[in-house]
């Protein structure tokens, strides 16, 4: 490619050159892409550059901001954007203004020390390939799903691009290419031992700025949606009725497998060695389901299947493997989903591409135990009877904490998936209904496992044969038993789910029928046992206020 003129990709335009493709470097011309980050003022979006500064002796040039953004809201006329470099706001004016203390980088530092980030202003250099962070420029009033649009004019990368990534260390990268890029074949060419010099650990993570409406970190709402050969799940978010919508109506989305132009996002590295992007991983696909950009705003409704017949195929074929969506819903209103796919190159053990490690730390969550370790997407070979899949909790508050299905995919409507509780010795059947329990605050990391067999508890006498039936009636907040034998009855006790008496009665009389009032608890599972001569009845109850 001689570029001489300018080439303005309109829309979802895409430019794709492939593995032996070259860019002249003489070339003196530019090419320009849109793309629409949030227009919020308190809203993070993780952003890379297609081009960098246009010159005729080098290609993938370095920048900087004000180098190579423009502002996009008359596309047809764009403006070089006003740099703010004292206080914290944007401002929504022609041209708008860009508060520049927002803009930083992470750039092969230690994972998880926040004092590590770069802070790149206005003023400093990003190099082709790094990703940077980035503010809007008006206060949405909470509606963080309106848009700004951004044009990007210089130089267009080409070729191969490289960073160096340190063992235990991460780097903020964004997409360098004017093109899509295919995360299974960018995650094939950074394996430590595929590739000899790759090495990232094989899972992606792309920031999702939800909430928080403030500058103050401590009141930032967000998290890192998460993204590797298993497939991808949703950052946690403010949990309602459905689980992929926070109040408001704003959408948390699931990453896909094409990443989009001027997408950044995390990696982690595994060893030392190198960051690599190429022409190869380069793919047209237009942003729908599985080509997301993270801002808050409503999703294209081109949609594009994701396919996974091989690690390095391209053709759209349906995903056909097994997928459970697990979904926890907690006491302070966190949302959090979880990934399980049955693959055959993974193993019930830590797999490098299949198992995505939970990288932060939410007031309340829910994770995939794997050796002792958190993850938010587990592979494993099989599914089946024998699996078992230990979960971990942690929680902030003393309060009723709820698990549920979010989502199967292609599961097989006889397999059972349960909820088994160690600490009762109890199994609740997620098919059937949401798992409940009030937990104590704190962590819960060996308390619980997702199995696929077990007895559950059921209106069916598991001690002894009897014509006794017992249940708790929400509306009137009593305890019926109905006895038509008139066996002797010696009480009945009331417990929490593990195993913490609530409630116990002995004063019968000897009748076919009984109401017993019960006290006001809060709203949860508990376990209700009748003692009679013969021995005990048990089974679980939902109790709703």
């Amino acid at each position: 490619l001689n570029l001489d003129g300018k080439i303005d990709l309109d829309g979802e335009s895409q430019l794709i050159q492939t593995q032996g493709s070259d860019l002249e470097i003489t070339s003196s011309g530019v090419l320009e892409r849109d793309q629409q980050g949030t227009k919020d003022l308190y809203t993070y979006n993780y952003w890379g550059s297609p081009v960098g500064i246009s010159n005729t002796i080098t290609n993938n040039n370095s920048y900087k901001f004000p180098d190579v953004f423009l502002d996009g809201t008359n596309p047809t006329n764009p403006k070089t954007i006003n740099i703010i470099t004292s206080g914290y706001d944007g401002t929504n004016t022609s041209p708008i203004g860009i508060a520049d203390y927002w803009i930083w980088k992470f750039s092969n530092y230690e994972s998880d020390i926040y004092s590590e980030w770069y802070h790149v202003r206005s003023t400093g250099t990003l190099l082709t390939g790094e990703g940077f962070t980035l503010k809007g420029v008006s206060d949405t009033a909470g509606k963080v799903w309106l848009e700004q649009n951004y044009i990007m004019r210089g130089k267009p990368n080409n070729g191969d691009i490289n960073l160096t990534l340190n063992a235990g260390n991460d780097y903020l990268v964004g997409n360098p290419y004017a093109s899509a890029i295919d995360s299974h074949q960018f995650i094939i060419d950074n394996a430590p031992t595929i590739e000899g010099t790759g090495n990232t650990t094989g899972t992606l993570y792309f920031w999702e700025h939800w909430g928080g409406g403030s500058h103050i970190l401590a009141e930032y709402q967000g998290g890192y949606a998460t993204y590797n050969l298993s497939g991808g799940v949703a950052s946690a978010s403010i949990a309602t009725s459905d689980p992929d919508v926070s109040p408001g109506g704003t959408p948390t989305k699931i990453p896909g497998r094409y990443i989009p132009v001027a997408q950044g996002f995390f990696v982690s590295g595994e060893t030392t060695g190198t960051i690599k992007f190429n022409n190869g991983q380069r793919v047209f696909a237009k942003e729908g389901p599985d080509s997301v950009f993270f801002k808050e705003s409503n999703s294209s409704t081109d949609i594009r299947p994701d396919p996974f017949t091989k690690f390095t195929d391209k053709e759209t074929n349906t995903d056909s493997r097994m997928k459970i969506r697990l979904g926890f819903n907690s006491v302070k209103t966190i949302h959090r989903q979880l990934l399980v796919t049955q693959d055959s190159h993974a193993t019930p053990e830590i797999d490098w591409g299949f198992d995505g490690k939970n990288i932060e730390n939410q007031i309340d969550d829910m994770y995939w135990m794997i050796n002792n370790e958190k993850f938010t997407i587990q592979g494993i070979d099989v599914i089946n009877e024998s699996t078992i899949l230990p979960i971990g909790i942690h929680t902030s508050k003393d309060g009723i904490n709820s698990i549920t299905i979010d989502k199967l995919e292609n599961v097989s409507s006889n397999l059972k998936i349960l909820l088994h509780d160690k600490q009762t010795e109890t199994y609740h059947d997620l098919r059937l209904s949401d798992f409940s329990i009030n937990l104590p605050k704190g962590d819960h990391l060996d308390r619980f496992n997702i199995v696929f067999k077990g007895k559950t508890l059921s209106n069916e006498n598991f001690d002894y044969d009897s014509t006794i039936n017992f249940y708790f009636a929400n509306n009137d907040k009593i305890i019926i038993i109905d006895n038509p034998n008139l066996e002797h009855l010696k009480s009945i006790e009331l417990t929490d789910i593990i195993g913490q008496s609530i409630f116990k009665f002995n004063a019968f009389e000897n009748m076919d029928y009984n109401e017993i009032k019960a006290p006001v608890i809060s709203s949860g599972n508990y376990i209700l046992t009748i003692y009679t001569e013969k021995g005990k009845l048990s089974k679980k109850v939902l109790i709703t206020n």
